[in-house]
C-alpha cells in the first residue's frame, strides 16, 4: 500500500468541494459505525496508523477527535449490531452516489476492486477526504 500514489489517484477523481464534504460526513458515520462494532483498540489502532502514514498530523488529530467523540456519544444508545453493520454499509457506499449528484467523474470500478483497494477505502476515504477538501479552500 503506497498511500502518496493512493491518495493522486484519489485526488485525480475528487475536486468538486460539495462531493469532498459529502465524503467526508459519510466517512465519519461510517467510520463511527465501524468503531462502534469493535472495540476501543481498534481506534486507537487506526490512529496510530494515520499519524504514522499522513504528513499531515493536523487531519489524522481532527479525525481522532471527532471520531473519539461521535463514538463516546452515541455509546449511550444501545444500538443492535444488525443496525450499526446496516449504518456502516450505508455509509460506506452513499459517497460513490453523490458523484453522480455533483457530475464528477467516480473512480469506482468493479473490474479494479480487490480486497486491498476495499481495506485501503475504508481506512483512507476520511483522511483522503479531508487533505483534498482542505486543499480545495
Amino acid at each position: 500500500m503506497n498511500t502518496r500514489e493512493d491518495f493522486d489517484k484519489f485526488d485525480k477523481y475528487h475536486k468538486n468541494k460539495y462531493n469532498l464534504f459529502f465524503h467526508v460526513i459519510c466517512g465519519f458515520c461510517f467510520m463511527t459505525s465501524l468503531f462502534l462494532l469493535t472495540n476501543d483498540l481498534m481506534l486507537i489502532i487506526y490512529a496510530l496508523l494515520l499519524f504514522l502514514t499522513i504528513g499531515d498530523l493536523k487531519v489524522p488529530s481532527f479525525i481522532f477527535i471527532v471520531l473519539f467523540t461521535m463514538i463516546n456519544l452515541l455509546r449511550n444508545y444501545d444500538f443492535s449490531t444488525k443496525t450499526k453493520l446496516l449504518s456502516f454499509l450505508t455509509f460506506y457506499f452513499l459517497p460513490d452516489l453523490s458523484h453522480y449528484l455533483t457530475n464528477e467523474p467516480t473512480m469506482l470500478n468493479i473490474s479494479d476492486i480487490t480486497p486491498l483497494s476495499v481495506f485501503t477505502n475504508i481506512l483512507y476515504l476520511l483522511p483522503f477526504s479531508i487533505t483534498c477538501l482542505f486543499k480545495s479552500s
